[in-house]
């Protein structure tokens, strides 16, 4: 779980200092692994096990965190796009703000997450 919590923070926090230097590829990308990571320790806290990859990951958040589920496969349509589309900021800040979404809807994440999202 730490682990998870450090990549989460480690991603999150390169994410926003690539913004911060206008490169929006390398943001969503960032922002992307760590919304995965987030879904996670989500994931890890109430079953305690790991998905394998996305197909896994979206069938877990789909029967077991409904509220959560149509904000992730909102956004991986972004990430997926990352790989040979420009990206523009607003997607990035529009992936940012699903990060925040699932953070208010996952009450039990560390603190640490939730302050840096703040």
């Amino acid at each position: 779980m730490k682990e998870l919590e450090e990549t989460f923070l480690e991603e999150y926090i390169g994410a926003q200092e690539q913004l911060e230097k206008q490169r929006y590829k390398n943001t969503l990308i960032l922002l992307s692994k760590s919304l995965f990571a987030l879904c996670d320790i989500v994931i890890y806290q109430k079953l305690h096990k790991l998905p394998k990859n996305h197909t896994e990951r979206f069938r877990i958040l789909e029967q077991y965190f409904p509220e959560m589920y149509p904000i992730i496969d909102n956004l991986f349509s972004h990430y997926t796009d990352a790989y040979n589309k420009p990206i523009l900021k607003e997607t990035c800040e529009e992936m940012n703000h699903g990060i925040k979404k699932i953070i208010k809807t996952a009450p039990t994440l560390p603190e640490r997450i939730k302050k840096i999202t703040q």
